[in-house]
């Protein structure tokens, strides 16, 4: 574990985290200079223990909002107060060099904006006066109140997403990750919650294929390639599915394999499943206990594993069910898990009461507990306070 402290730099400063990385942090801060909003962007190196601006924006209008995306080679900085024009601006990460800015005409209001690399974004528009007419055909024929463009960056092309339910997909349940040198999108579609669909099934008391649960997978670059040529069905590889006798959930990425959990209404049983990403059989890796009031289950998505957390007294006992076979302890009184780090270290938002932000740092090994004031935020081994 790296613990990287940031509090005499940034405590007093109103910083949002971009992103962390092995070497750099990227952060955005506002400050208000002769009445005029305006948001700086830095980067701080590790190695050199040292800050730079890489850029500054102001706007005059204090309704901007601004929204961040860090792709691989640049941040992506959206600004939005909610109406059918957006700014949207793109810096290197390494140089801070502005390489785009353009103010953007949109069809309908901003309502979200997702970032899938680089080059590509997707935005999102509500109904506004202007096309107002347009939003109800689109309601009445997708049942969609939102309608989606895809814009290329690179080319200042604007791409109509007409495949309605895969956009709203990507907006809500999308998951990004590399596989074998790969980008894909991973796309959770559920019926609906887990008690709604039983209690729906118990009412409706038969068969149907409407009632389904779905994970669906696709390469970045071949969903790109569909929404440019105008496909109206974009084509997606299902993964895992469950009809009226069950339902599948996403949990995590592991070794290479996507997890869920599959429960079976007939059998009543849940477990925990993994799937090759490449495709082939599905096999089961660990039932799932029944738990209750003083326990729960905590997957970190980001590590791919899945821990039982038991509460017994004052503490709570933090056993691996995928990916991992931690059988640790810790005591309730550090906080709300954050994050275990090298299946040692429990990193908590502390439960101080005060309207201070605090962070703990419980080391199982040792049964030592540290508490910072301090904002706190967790990337795979690196933990930054600030």
């Amino acid at each position: 574990m790296t613990v990287i402290d940031l509090r005499d730099e940034l405590y007093k400063r109103k910083i949002e985290i971009i992103e962390i990385t092995n070497d750099f942090i990227f952060y955005a801060e506002e400050l208000k200079i002769n009445g005029v909003d305006s948001v700086y962007l830095y980067s701080y190196s590790f190695s050199e223990s040292s800050e730079l601006l890489l850029s500054c924006f102001s706007f005059e209008d204090a309704a901007y909002i601004q929204h961040f995306y860090s792709c691989e080679n640049s941040i992506i900085i959206l600004f939005e107060n909610g109406s059918g024009k957006v700014w949207v601006i793109k810096v290197d990460k390494a140089t801070g060099e502005e390489v785009y800015r353009k103010s953007i005409s949109l069809v309908g209001r901003f309502s979200e904006c997702v970032a899938l690399d680089d080059s590509n974004i997707i935005v999102y528009t509500k109904s506004d006066e202007e096309y107002k007419g347009l939003f109800n055909r689109c309601l009445e024929q997708t049942n969609s109140d939102s309608l989606a463009n895809l814009y290329d960056l690179d080319k200042n092309i604007r791409y109509f997403i007409k495949d309605f339910n895969t956009a709203l997909l990507v907006k809500n349940n999308m998951i990004k990750f590399f596989s074998g040198g790969r980008e894909y999108m991973l796309l959770n579609d559920p019926f609906s919650g887990e008690k709604e669909k039983e209690a729906f099934v118990k009412e409706l008391g038969s068969e149907t294929e409407e009632i389904r649960d779905n994970i669906w997978l696709v390469r970045k670059n071949k969903f790109l390639d569909q929404v440019k040529a105008g496909e109206r069905n974009i084509k997606l590889k299902r993964v895992a599915t469950a009809g009226s006798n069950g339902t599948v959930r996403f949990e995590c990425i592991c070794s290479g394999d996507i997890v869920f959990r599959g429960c079976s209404y007939k059998h009543k049983r849940e477990h925990f499943c993994a799937i090759p990403m490449e495709g082939g059989k599905i096999r089961t890796l660990a039932r799932v206990k029944k738990y209750d009031e003083y326990s729960q289950y905590y997957t970190d998505k980001e590590k791919g594993k899945i821990y039982l957390l038991t509460h017994n007294n004052d503490e709570w006992s933090l056993n691996g069910e995928v990916g991992t076979d931690i059988s640790i302890t810790y005591p309730d009184s550090i906080g709300e898990i954050r994050s275990c780090i090298e299946d040692r270290y429990i990193i908590a938002d502390s439960q101080a009461d005060s309207k201070e932000k605090y962070a703990a740092v419980y080391d199982s090994a040792l049964g030592l507990k540290d508490v910072f004031q301090a904002r706190c935020e967790v990337k795979g081994e690196i933990v930054v306070l600030y």
